[in-house]
């Protein structure tokens, strides 16, 4: 869907070199970050880590602790552990106003399960923003998944964890443009703070182009005409911004 919206746009008589300074341009332009504001750790305020079981909730919750903690001091830092059976954080909230960053560590949750209403609401104060970790090793499918199902009204931000295990980036950015979130930082190993980064729009898209062998679920040149029929139907619910 966002190869076909990219490339339905992509103006006529350029070359080759031409056509992916083009390409990558338009996708970087549309992967939304936080370019330009604080870091969440240097920022400061309430989020709440949200996301499916295993996705790197706890870990990227340490190192942004760590994070706050180094600039700002141990002190400054309040940590809350919650989940569906230990319904305290309003109370928990209000001991913890006079930290520079509090930090909520939801369980792990499916996006269909039913509980997953419940732990939401918990989180639905107006102070709280919501961080949705998303696996970045994760199938297409399944970060769509999880996208939809713990999309919120308001601003949509997300941190794309363990960027190291994935052998393609290319879904989760797909992903994330397509459902105009909002990405705060991306984590790529288990070291505590270290394994950390900013969201670099440009060094993602480069990254997501480049693969370090062939797949098998690579199509053959045979099958693009199968890809890249015209279609009438609407192919992405905002429209993508152009270069």
């Amino acid at each position: 869907t966002l190869a076909r919206a990219v490339l339905e746009r992509m103006p006529e008589g350029m070359d080759a070199a031409e056509s992916v300074r083009w390409l990558m341009d338009v996708l970087e332009r549309n992967l939304h970050t936080d370019a330009g504001q604080p870091a969440i750790y240097e920022e400061g305020g309430i989020f709440a880590l949200v996301g499916s079981t295993g996705v790197g909730k706890t870990t990227t919750t340490a190192k942004l602790a760590a994070l706050c903690a180094r600039i700002h001091g141990p002190g400054s830092v309040g940590l809350i552990t919650l989940d569906t059976y230990r319904i305290g954080a309003h109370d928990l909230l209000g001991l913890l106003s006079g930290k520079k960053m509090v930090l909520i560590d939801t369980t792990g949750i499916a996006p269909r399960d039913p509980r997953k209403r419940d732990m939401l609401e918990v989180l639905d104060l107006p102070e709280v923003q919501r961080l949705l970790v998303l696996n970045a090793s994760s199938h297409g499918d399944t970060l769509d998944d999880t996208l939809a199902a713990f999309k919120t009204t308001g601003a949509q931000q997300a941190i794309l964890s363990k960027i190291d295990e994935a052998v393609k980036l290319g879904p989760a950015i797909d992903a994330l443009i397509r459902h105009q979130m909002v990405l705060r930082g991306v984590t790529n190993g288990q070291r505590v703070p270290e394994d950390w980064e900013s969201a670099n729009a440009h060094q993602l898209i480069a990254s997501s182009m480049r693969a370090p062998a062939r797949s098998a679920f690579d199509p053959k040149a045979a099958d693009l005409s199968f890809f890249f029929t015209p279609s009438s139907e609407p192919v992405l619910e905002k429209g993508l911004v152009d270069a």
